[in-house]
């Protein structure tokens, strides 16, 4: 194969990624859950400072108390959309039900102790911004990982709202900060592809 076809062929691999919420009932083998885990430490990262950490919730209490945590803030999102009472509550519930039936969930957080600290508020933040990014691109390769081993995922934002909630839940180091929960697991069914936008609309040129 030529490096042309190679470059084509991971293209349409890195195009095909869909985001996957039902899986079938299938164990993930702990092998394979710690090559991707390694695979995730691989991404790039603002001054190598690795600020990644990745909390496996394999018991069903750690899910639960994730839920639980989350359940408040989630709840009040959905009344300020002027959802009823049972709208709301279905919503929760289907909200609980994937956490607790996926697979693997992995909640990543930011280790905003290992961050460079200043005095310059501005520059604080900035660091700060680098360290987010950096456990994004760590969560982007997890989910690619995953995809490669035929296995779906998605990535649930829901921890970001209330990350002193989780880190409490979960009896967590205060400087952990979460910043979402990937579930992971062999999909149900294929997902269908999204429409994406047209290039010309998402890229100018100075």
């Amino acid at each position: 194969m030529s490096a042309a076809d190679i470059a084509t062929s991971l293209h349409d691999f890195l195009r095909s990624r869909r985001s996957v919420r039902r899986f079938a009932p299938r164990a993930v083998d702990e092998a394979l859950i710690a090559r991707l885990l390694e695979t995730a430490t691989r991404a790039p990262n603002a001054h190598n400072r690795q600020p990644w950490r990745f909390v496996r919730l394999k018991s069903e209490t750690s899910r639960q108390q994730l839920a639980a945590a989350m359940a408040p803030e989630f709840r009040t999102a959905l009344e300020s959309e002027g959802l009823a009472g049972d709208a709301i509550e279905a919503q929760l519930a289907r909200s609980r039900a994937r956490i607790a039936e996926a697979p693997e969930a992995i909640l990543l957080c930011l280790d905003s102790s290992v961050l460079d600290t200043y005095e310059d508020a501005n520059r604080s933040r900035g660091e700060h911004l680098m360290g987010v990014q950096s456990v994004a691109l760590a969560g982007g390769q997890l989910l690619l990982a995953a995809h490669a081993e035929g296995l779906g995922g998605v990535w649930v934002c829901a921890p970001l709202f209330v990350p002193s909630e989780v880190a409490a839940a979960l009896d967590l180091d205060a400087n952990w900060e979460a910043q979402g929960l990937l579930l992971l697991g062999y999909p149900a069914r294929e997902s269908e592809p999204r429409t994406r936008q047209a290039i010309d609309d998402v890229v100018v040129i100075r």
